[in-house]
């Protein structure tokens, strides 16, 4: 029963995920957190999931060319280096107690900071056109960073990649998204491998239920990308951060059933969403 949870779950979170460019452990992450896990479990759990989604996100996202591969292979591979420097900073962190409250910490300070770039009236209007490529310098910072939060948080680092990729580098925000999943293949990849080799102790079979949903959902919730204005796309991304920081929280607060209920009242709600538009598009 429990694999089968896991497997919707995975689903449900891979559709999030194809839909925003983001990897899908940041709201695993928490989520398990808060049900109890140990921070370096759920990290892995989180990091599989993230791969599962990232892999078919990436082959979706390469079939709608909204990214060059050059570009997600700079930003991958310095990720890799990232994800490898910090993973031992985890553990040392889980032996002393202090690694539940250092990742609370982060997700709420990041995930407060994102929201409000995506939800502030913009001074600049979006980048449109055509996807283009970028200074390697900027993508390989980028790539580290992501690499450093991804295995530290379990999450691809595409929601610090999709900000930074529209921000710094200028990318429009389809190509920023596709940039982002694509590269976060790699960066997960590097991640899981770094935890392995570790020797976590997480169940894995738990995270093979997570890929496998992934496969079914990201595809779907990439899919259901051009059916939105990137206005639309930009402005639900921010109420995401929002939403995800407020939940952790919550859980700091000691009101995990309150954060449970958040995630999954604003989860419900845009799947809802998805499938309306979904259904107008067609009779239109």
């Amino acid at each position: 029963m429990e694999f089968i949870l896991f497997i919707l779950l995975g689903s449900t979170i891979g559709i999030l995920s194809g839909f925003f460019g983001i990897g899908g452990g940041i709201i695993l992450t928490p989520l398990l957190l808060i049900l109890g896990y140990p921070p370096s479990t759920a990290i892995v759990l989180s990091l599989l999931l993230t791969l599962g989604s990232t892999v078919t996100g990436t082959v979706s996202h390469m079939r709608l060319k909204n990214f060059h591969v050059r570009d997600a292979l700079a930003v991958g591979l310095s990720g890799i280096v990232g994800s490898a420097v910090i993973t031992p900073v985890v553990f040392w962190l889980e032996q002393r107690t202090g690694a539940d409250a250092m990742i609370s910490a982060l997700y709420i300070v990041l995930l407060t900071w994102f929201a409000i770039q995506f939800l502030k009236p913009s001074k600049r209007k979006l980048v449109e056109g055509h996807v283009t490529q970028a200074n390697l310098y900027k993508l390989m910072v980028i790539g580290f960073a992501a690499g450093i939060l991804s295995s530290l948080m379990g999450v691809s680092g595409g929601f610090l990649l999709t900000p930074l990729l529209m921000g710094w580098v200028r990318f429009p925000l389809k190509q920023a998204i596709g940039t982002s999943i694509a590269s976060a293949t790699l960066i997960v990849l590097g991640g899981v491998t770094s935890y392995l080799a570790s020797g976590t102790e997480a169940p894995l079979y738990l995270g093979i239920a997570l890929i496998v949903g992934a496969f079914i959902g990201s595809p779907i919730g990439a899919s259901l990308l051009h059916l939105f204005e990137d206005h639309f796309v930009r402005k639900s991304l921010g109420v995401f951060y929002a939403v995800v920081a407020v939940s952790v929280m919550l859980k700091v607060l000691g009101q995990e059933t309150g954060s449970l209920i958040l995630l999954g009242i604003f989860t419900i709600g845009l799947l809802l969403l998805f499938f309306y538009q979904k259904v107008r598009s067609r009779h239109s």
